[in-house]
């Protein structure tokens, strides 16, 4: 589990915080989601809908640095 961990959220043995925070807010919109199951609670669609945007923003931009760093290593 630790080395998962590793891998996933320190690609270069540093934390990535754009992959801290698309991992955080994905769960976080999971458990929103569930949370009317064991307590009594009204959720918002625009709280769901804006912690997957900001996942998957967050995922789009690391896949997008990764684009361009490829592009300027190449000749």
């Amino acid at each position: 589990m630790k080395k998962l961990i590793s891998d996933t959220l320190k690609p270069n043995g540093k934390w990535s915080i754009k992959r801290i925070g698309a991992f955080t807010s994905f769960w976080l919109s999971v458990i929103y989601a569930f949370a009317p199951i064991f307590s009594v609670i009204e959720i918002k669609e625009f709280v769901f809908v804006g912690l997957l945007t900001y996942s998957a923003t967050a995922i789009g931009l690391t896949v997008w640095n990764k684009t361009i760093g490829k592009n300027d290593e190449q000749p």
